[in-house]
């Protein structure tokens, strides 16, 4: 039963529930401050089948601090700029992976904005509409992860650094982020509602290079987390392509280990919180004959930890504030 700060908390494999919250209610600021305290523990919160209008949505994701636009206005919510809209009518086009697999909405490892020099602090995924098969997200705690590396190995990367470049689309997703071997796009007999990308070429050129260190400590919590969006990494600095390749290899496939990982499996109305310092997120993708549509959240309070490559970059596309 819920206590005296309103909600309980059940531990999942990594992660916690938040079980007994009311998010269609006024939330009280001691609910408010356990709840900010439990996201700092845990990184990820599941709040199951909530029912939440957006404007509740908007509500719980101030619990955790301010809000922010997402950087690329082309999947902003045209009623409300705060909240992206993930599938539904942005489908896309579909793509077929490992030479049988028909799947639309697939996105590799990575996290939130790490193509710019501030990545964002988290976010709240509202699921409106789940996918009748599959369409699991996928997360992965950096934190845990750091803390199971060899002695050598955290030696070896305290001080790395790496080029980072905005990738969209799995033909493009080739680095050790994408968790399938081969990809291609459907035909349109394969695909006869496939619409185009919502973000243009054009759009992607609003955001040169960044450099990125390969670990952070928490500015909350004072844990490490090693800090990679696989799918972004170009290089590491100062070393070889091919020693570049086979570290990038050997961490991705660290931190994805299941014991570091909790997978969900989304019914209608569930939200999931995450903490983007900390862990990293994928999407299996879902059938065609499914809809999956979801609503989310940008939390502000940057990590202001990169910088751009070129010191000098032609910002002169950067997105605009609004639409």
């Amino acid at each position: 039963m819920p206590n005296d700060i309103g909600f309980t908390i059940r531990p999942l494999n990594v992660g916690a529930e938040i079980v007994g919250l009311n998010v269609k209610a006024p939330i009280a600021s001691g609910s408010r401050d356990a709840l900010y305290q439990a996201w700092l523990k845990y990184g990820v919160l599941l709040f199951r089948e909530t029912g939440a209008t957006n404007a509740e949505h908007l509500a719980l994701s101030r619990c955790f601090g301010e809000l922010e636009l997402h950087p690329v206005p082309e999947i902003r919510l045209k009623e409300e700029p705060l909240l992206i809209e993930i599938g539904g009518s942005r489908r896309g086009q579909a793509f077929v992976f490992d030479g049988t697999e028909l799947r639309a909405g697939r996105l590799p490892w990575h996290r939130d904005t790490a193509y710019t020099p501030e990545c964002c602090k988290g976010a709240i995924l509202h699921m409106v509409e789940a996918a009748a098969e599959d369409g699991e997200t996928m997360v992965a705690d950096t934190a845990l992860a750091y803390d199971a590396l060899s002695d050598e190995m955290k030696r070896r990367i305290a001080h790395l650094e790496y080029k980072a470049t905005l990738r969209l689309g799995p033909i493009d997703q080739t680095r050790p982020g994408a968790f399938w071997r081969t990809v291609r796009p459907a035909t349109p007999e394969e695909d006869p509602a496939a619409k185009p990308a919502n973000v243009s070429k054009d759009a992607i050129a609003r955001y040169p290079s960044v450099v990125l260190p390969a670990v952070i400590t928490h500015p909350e919590s004072g844990r490490k987390c090693v800090f990679l969006s696989p799918t972004y990494v170009d290089e590491f600095l100062d070393m070889s392509a091919e020693e570049s390749d086979a570290l990038l290899a050997e961490l991705t496939e660290h931190i994805t280990r299941p014991e570091f990982c909790y997978v969900h499996r989304w019914k209608a109305g569930d939200m999931l919180l995450w903490d983007n310092r900390r862990f990293m997120h994928a999407a299996r993708g879902f059938p065609l004959n499914c809809t999956r549509r979801g609503l989310r959240t940008t939390l502000a309070g940057s990590l202001k930890v990169g910088r751009y490559f070129d010191p000098e970059p032609d910002l002169s596309k950067a997105a605009p504030i609004a639409d």
